[in-house]
Formats: structure tokens, sequence, C-alpha cells
């Protein structure tokens, strides 16, 4: 079927009834409106052989990684693993989530917590002690963030582990628990963990205690050596420049003048997702929601190394850098000169940093830094990527209500991850979800990063709130975005309106900002995304925003909207040209929650400050409805009426004329239905 043509039958049909948004728009949201109608049907036009499928039960599975499989029952692992500890005259042991990269997803052979404990979360730090040789009897707890307290509560075996919640008053932080379990272990004081797994600040904290004394070698890897899964060992592809807007020889060409002119002579980089933007690299599958692979690289002023494995290059193209075996990297690193002027990130690991004999070391993320604020054409691209996963929700959204309402049909949590899947498989270069999509009803709204699984899944109730959060990988960019719905009128409450009403207004407050960029920016916008719950003395546990990436991390940092209680950021990141999300929540535990996300690039306005520079702001670049139904007017503002109504013309402009051609006839009707202005 087409999916943008000048003119499909059924965009004849409700053209002759009068709508005439779908030829014209002169709104200020609409991102299509310069664009050739050649250009656009280019770039969506619809993968061939992906047909729409509507009912539930028809649905593919997604591509599905299960949780961590063992045979090992919680006694048996901790039981193991205090015997090594034994064995090595250890007291605490220190079981980060994270890889040897720090990356904030990890492959099945890296998901060490979660083989530990069975917490799936997706961070998380474990501490395991060993109290008595004899007996081997100990203490086991997982520290992780509000985020996950809930789910923690469930996953976790009560009779072998504890939770200890980070940030909350009555809990101490899981280094101060360290400390205090190596103080008081009668069998040994020293604490341990592999050197890889921690950040160098945690490393060189723990070396205060005079306890630390860190292994080569990771315990639980040994614990779960007969059943861990091995490293895969896809294709790694070069990324067109049409998508990353730069060649990698452009972007190597500024670290080296960066070198040059600071006196440095090494730039060492162990962030998957800095190295695979500075050498426009991609691979598909080794991790599960990002197009990241293993490797490390070190940068000179007329050299490059990649550590990885040579077997997943393929590509003649890739010959302009050297390629060295990743198990080679930490011994090439002791092997740099006392002399050595040398660039890490900060938030490298331990074992890197111990490795290296300079004491000319400086810490900053300078490929960080470069990265997050995008070109033109990843601006262009990411407005691509929204654009069609806008149309994945609307489309998922109007399923759902007509399957749940009109229908009557059983649907669950996890078929409406597969229902989006299916829908985003049908529009070309989408190379998988970006997080495992948080798709909840009634009270597993309430837990903020629940996520159904095939096994695991509750069906969703037409009478109670249902919240989507979900992000989509395509070659143009990656996408983030959360809508709460409700489908029907019944069981609407007061409370409901209320509380969803003040998450949208903290949402409206940052969307509609204008404000100097300071180091202070990201402080005062997390401010405005909680100042309507804050009247009403409520508050999320979570951040309001965070940087996106162009087909990269769903979380990019530096770039974020710093929680009000962590302070200013460092520095001024807030400048034109960076991607970022808004996502203010509430909720109940136990009960119900409410959120709403979604992507904005930050650009410079025509308003001036009073030292006479452009004040910044943002373009909103989802297009996907709020819920109508738990919009209470009386609580928004005459201007934040205006902004909705301005906000759901264009949605009708960019998006209506698209669901005619994709024959989305229900998802169009519902999405005129959804708009009316307020």
């Amino acid at each position: 079927m087409p999916y943008l043509s000048e003119k499909s039958p059924l965009m004849e049909k409700y053209a002759s009834q009068g709508d005439e948004h779908l030829y014209s728009s002169n709104s200020c949201f609409d991102v299509f409106r310069c664009w050739n109608i050649n250009q656009v049907k280019s770039i969506l036009q619809p993968k061939k052989g992906v047909p729409a499928i509507n009912d539930a039960r028809d649905l593919p599975d997604i591509p599905y990684t299960s949780k961590v499989w063992t045979e090992l029952t919680p006694k048996v692992k901790l039981y193991r693993l205090r015997k090594l500890m034994a064995k090595h005259k250890i007291g605490v042991y220190i079981i980060p989530s994270e890889d040897e990269h720090h990356s904030e997803r990890t492959m099945q052979a890296d998901k060490r917590v979660e083989f530990i404990s069975g917490f799936t979360g997706g961070t998380g730090i474990c501490v395991v002690t060993l109290d008595k040789e004899e007996s081997l009897e100990g203490k086991a707890v997982l520290s992780t963030d509000g985020r996950f307290f809930l789910q923690a509560d469930d996953e976790l075996d009560p009779d072998y582990w504890k939770l200890l919640k980070q940030k909350t008053q009555g809990y101490p932080s899981w280094q101060e628990y360290v400390i205090q379990e190596s103080a008081n272990n009668s069998f040994s004081k020293v604490i341990s963990c592999d050197p890889k797994l921690i950040s160098a600040s945690i490393g060189k904290s723990l070396e205060k205690s005079g306890s630390f004394k860190p292994l080569k070698h990771n315990l639980v890897d040994i614990v779960w050596a007969p059943e861990r899964p091995k490293y895969p060992l896809n294709e790694v592809y070069e990324l067109d420049i049409k998508y990353s807007g730069e060649f990698s020889d452009s972007k190597l060409d500024k670290i080296r003048e960066m070198l040059i002119t600071t006196n440095n002579d090494y730039l060492i980089v162990s962030a998957l997702d800095d190295i695979s933007w500075l050498l426009n690299l991609r691979c598909d599958g080794d991790f599960e929601f990002a197009p990241f692979f293993k490797c490390y690289a070190l940068v000179t002023v007329d050299k490059l190394i990649l550590y990885m494995d040579e077997s997943k290059i393929l590509s003649k193209d890739m010959e302009f850098f050297l390629i060295k075996p990743y198990d080679n990297f930490f011994g090439d690193m002791k092997k740099l000169d006392f002399s050595a002027r040398i660039i890490v990130s900060e938030y490298s690991s331990y074992a890197l940093i111990k490795s290296l004999k300079s004491n000319n070391i400086t810490y900053k993320s300078v490929i960080s830094y470069l990265k997050i604020y995008k070109n033109k054409t990843e601006l262009f691209n990411a407005k691509i990527a929204q654009h069609k996963d806008s149309l994945a929700f609307i489309i998922l959204l109007s399923w759902l209500e007509d399957q749940l309402l009109n229908k009557k049909s059983i649907v669950n949590e996890y078929e409406a991850v597969k229902k989006i899947y299916s829908v985003r498989s049908r529009f070309p270069n989408f190379k998988g979800h970006a997080n495992a999509a948080i798709s909840s009803s009634g009270r597993n709204t309430s837990v903020i990063h629940y996520a159904p699984t095939k096994e695991i899944n509750w069906l969703i109730n037409p009478d109670d709130i249902y919240l989507l959060d979900s992000g989509a990988q395509y070659l143009e960019g990656t996408t983030d975005i959360t809508r709460t719905y409700k489908f029907g009128y019944k069981n609407i409450t007061s409370e409901d309106t209320k509380y969803y009403t003040l998450v949208l207004k903290g949402h409206l407050a940052v969307s509609m900002a204008k404000f100097p960029g300071t180091s202070q920016t990201g402080t005062l916008l997390d401010g405005f995304s909680r100042q309507p719950l804050w009247d009403l003395g409520l508050d999320f546990n979570h951040g309001s925003g965070h940087g996106i990436g162009s087909f990269g991390q769903i979380h990019e940092g530096p770039l974020f909207i710093s929680t009000t209680s962590a302070g200013p950021n460092k520095e001024d990141l807030f400048r034109p040209g960076g991607l970022l999300t808004i996502e203010p929540g509430y909720y109940i535990d136990g009960i119900k929650g409410y959120r709403i996300e979604s992507e904005i690039e930050i650009i410079e306005t025509e308003l001036k400050s009073r030292t006479g520079d452009f004040l910044l702001g943002f373009n909103y670049l989802t297009k996907v409805p709020f819920c109508r139904k738990l919009i209470d007017t009386r609580y928004l503002t005459i201007n934040e009426i205006e902004w909705i109504n301005e906000y759901y013309k264009a949605i009708r402009d960019e998006c209506g004329p698209s669901l005619l051609n994709m024959d989305e006839e229900v998802a169009y009707n519902w999405l005129m239905k959804e708009t009316e202005p307020l």
C-alpha cells in the first residue's frame, strides 16, 4: 500500500468532506511544510511485504531476549559465591550492573546482577557479605533508585535478599553500607570487586577504607560459568553519511586538533556510544536496545587503534584505522609512557585508570560533549524518526481503543508491545526498540520501569489507566515517547483528571519555556516540570528529562534536565542543536501512575535577554495527542489551552495525510476525535 502519495482513494474521500488541513498548514509546529513531496515519499515509503495486522492473536512475536536463564536457586548461587569469597579472604563483594564500558544496556553475558539476584531492572548494585567462614553465612542486598523500588520488591527473594533504597531517608548509600559491613565483619575486612566494572571515582573512594583489594577475575562469572551466554558476533557496518551528516575523518580531525591545542598525546575512549558516533559505526543485535558493539579506541594525532573482534568488521571501507584484538587493550595501556599526556573520560573504569602509569591525565568525556549537539542532517533525521514513531503511537492507541471498546477483544500488555513493534516494522530503516517497552495497565502504571514479558503480563483493562513508554531505533534517529491514556469514560475519577492535568501542566511549562543558557538551566527547567505538583505537596521520583542520541543511546549524557535536588550542572550545556525529552510524572504506589514524555529540540528564539543574547526555547517534535478524557481545563491557563490547540492542529496537518495514505482509517478517525480543540 502507498505510504505517502499526493492523493490516495482514502485521502480523496476525506478531502471531499472538506478537510482542508490535509493540504496546507501554517502551524509553527509543522516540520514538513518545507519538504518536497517526493523527498517525503522516498524517506517514508513502507517496507514491502509487511502488512498491517489487526488481530492481537495474529501478531508476530518481537525479537525477544528472555530473562537470564539458570538452574541455580538463589541459595545455591550465594553459597557458591561465598565459597569463592572465603577462598580469597573477602568479607564484602560488590557486583555492579554495568559492563566494563559502563554501558546503559548490557549484553546477556554481562547481566551479573540479574543472574545473582533475579532483579531485571536497568540499574542496580549488589553487595554480598561473608560473615562466617564455617557456615558461609552473610547478607545480600540490592541497591537501586526510586524507578525500580516496586520492581525490586517483586523480583527479589526476601529469604535471601534485601532492598537498599538509594536516596531514601533511613537507608545508607551502598558505599556507606559497604564500609559499615567491612568495619563490622568478623571474618574479613576486605572489600573486593571486578575493577573493570566500577568507575575510577568509586574505586578511589573505596581505596580510602584501606581494605579495598579488587580481583582481576570476576567471582560471579566463575559461579555462572557453565550457563553464561557467549558474546555475539554480529556484523559491524558503516552508518551512511545521509544519516550521520559528517564523515568520520572530519570528526577525527576535530579530535586531533584538540589533542594538538591542549598538548595531549592520547585520547582513550571506552564508552561504546562515543566510539560508534566518532567512527560512524553501528552493529545490530549485540545489545538488545542499542546499535553498539564491544570495543575500545585509542586516538593520537596520526593514528587510531580500535580494539575489537576483527571478525565483526566486514566492510573494506573501514581501513583508515588499525584493529587489534579486544583483549590486548589493557596490556597496551600499561605500555604507554610515564610522560604521556592522556585524556580519558571521567567515567572510565577503575581498572583502566590503574593500568596507566602516567600522572599527566585529564578527565573529560570529549566526544560526549561533541555529539550532544546534532548537525543539520541529524536534526532533519530526528524529525523523520519522530514522525514515524508518532504515527506508530497513534495507530497503536487507536487500535487498542477499537479492540477494547468496539470489538470487546482481550488484549494483554505484551500484545500491545508486539502491536507497536509490528507497526514500526512497516516503516523503512526501523532497527528495533530502544528500550524495554513499558506497557502497563492499572496498578502496573505506578511501577516506573515496569516492562511486561511474554511470560508475565496483565490484561489491559479499559476501565483502568494505561501507560505506554516506548522508544525505537531508526537509521534516522532514536525516539522515546510516553503517553498515559484512558479508553472510554468508565471509572475516570476527579483524582485521575487532576493528577494527569498537573503532570501535563509541568510538561507544558518546560515545552513553552524561554530561558538564557546557563549552568542553572537544567535545575530551572526541572523546577518548572515539578511546580504544579509541588504546589500540592506532591512530587515524582525520577528525572524530568534526558538527552537522546542519533541512532544511538536512548539516554544520552551529559545533556539532561538535572533534578533540583542534585543541583546545577557543572557547565552550560543548553545550546541550539541539543535533543532531549521532557517526562514529568506522578505515581500512587500500588495503585496507578501518570507520565507524559516527548522529544524536544533546543532552538534559539527571537527574544533577547537583558544582556542582549537571544533566549533559548524548544521545538516540540513528538506529534501524539494527550489524553483528552483526562484533561481538566480548570487547571489550565488560557495560554496552555491555546498551545494545546495549536499543537493539535499541527498533529492533524502532519499525521492526518500519512494515516490516510497508510489506509489507517480507524487511526485517522481516532486522531480527528482526540485533536478536537479544547
